[in-house]
This record gives structure tokens, C-alpha cells and sequence, in this order.
């Protein structure tokens, strides 16, 4: 259950009680979902054409119906000549959830290997090993970006939840990924931190 800091002023308003924060918690997650998917397809393509000829030819607009809800407007690269096609949604309806993959990148620490390990699963083998170490550096790029971002001066608000995510180690394990969620003096809501634990 999300748990409200104790720090908050009356701007806090409408916030009032598990529904809401459930709403906005997943709001951000489809965000960070969104956002990830599109750097993913799009490293995916530049591969493609580096490796096969071809040029790029801007996206189409596609849904995905996540157990966070529905994530809109996700943008999917496509090259002119029509060869191109993501692997990112085909294996996607498999026993493990791709958003929880996903979600699992920005745990605190994660070391390269299981973000390749983790890009893998996503794409269930469909790439070369080369393939998959040069999305796992943008990747990587990416999230060390955003784990060392400079965080705001003041949040009027924080809450903490822990998501459970379906993971593979040796076997498929249930796992609790911890995240703090901030929402700054403008009501704008950002993950702040997130780490990975065994059990909630």
C-alpha cells in the first residue's frame, strides 16, 4: 500500500486517499513504461538499418494494454522500405510481463549484465549476443542518466510502494521493486528512486 509522507501542505488537496495514489503511481509507471519502450525500438531500428541498408522513416502511434493500464500514443519506428519490425511487442503476451522487465532496469545498482540478462528475456532470444550488448549500452546510458539526475529542492509530497514483479533468476521469482514517488510544488510526479528486494 502506498503510505503518504508526513511532510505535505494543503496542496496536497485532492490526495485523499488509496485510489488516488494508486491512480497517480500508475500514471508515472506508464510514463517510465512509455519512455523506455520508445528508446529500446528506437536503438532497435539504427541497429537494423546499420546492419541491413535501408532509411528511416518517422513512427506510427500504437496502444499497449499493460496491468497499469493502457499506455497511449506509444511511438513505434518504422523504415521506409517497410523491413523493420520491433521485437519488443511480439513476445509480449509470454508468462512474464514485459512491463515488469522494464520496470526492473531502474533498480538502484543493477550491473550491466542484468540488463542485458533482462533485454534478453525481453526479447526472447530473437537477437545476436552483439545486438543485444549495443541496446544494453543505450540502455544502460540511459538509466545512468536518470539515476543521476539532480532531484528537485522541494517536494510537497512522497509516497513509498512496492510493485511485485515476475522475474527470472535461476527460476521465475516474484520480487518486490521499492519506489519512491515525489510530486514537486508545481503537482508535477516523478519516480525518485527505486531498488529491488526479495519480498516486500
Amino acid at each position: 500500500m502506498l503510505k503518504m509522507s508526513p511532510w505535505q501542505n494543503h496542496r496536497q488537496g485532492s490526495i485523499n486517499n488509496t485510489e488516488d495514489l494508486d491512480k497517480i503511481f500508475s500514471e508515472v509507471v506508464r510514463k517510465t513504461l512509455k519512455e523506455t519502450l520508445e528508446t529500446i525500438m528506437n536503438t532497435e531500428r539504427d541497429i537494423f538499418i546499420e546492419k541491413n541498408g535501408g532509411t528511416k522513416n518517422g513512427k506510427y502511434r500504437r496502444t499497449l494494454n499493460t496491468k497499469y493500464g493502457f499506455i497511449e500514443d506509444i511511438r513505434v519506428p518504422r523504415d521506409r522500405e517497410g523491413n523493420f519490425k520491433t521485437m519488443v511487442f511480439e513476445p509480449y503476451r509470454r508468462s512474464l510481463d514485459i512491463e515488469d522487465l522494464i520496470l526492473a532496469l531502474y533498480s538502484n545498482g543493477i550491473s550491466t549484465r542484468r540488463i542485458s540478462m533482462i533485454l534478453d528475456e525481453i526479447f526472447h532470444g530473437r537477437y545476436s549476443k552483439s545486438t543485444i550488448s549495443k541496446i544494453t549500452d543505450v540502455v544502460k546510458e540511459e538509466i545512468d542518466e536518470w539515476q543521476s539526475r539532480k532531484l528537485k529542492e522541494r517536494y510537497f509530497a512522497m509516497y513509498i510502494d512496492a510493485l511485485s514483479l515476475n522475474l527470472r533468476r535461476n527460476t521465475v521469482e516474484k520480487e518486490a521493486l521499492h519506489i519512491a514517488l515525489g510530486i514537486d510544488v508545481e503537482g508535477k510526479k516523478e519516480i525518485l528512486e527505486s531498488c529491488i528486494n526479495l519480498s516486500e
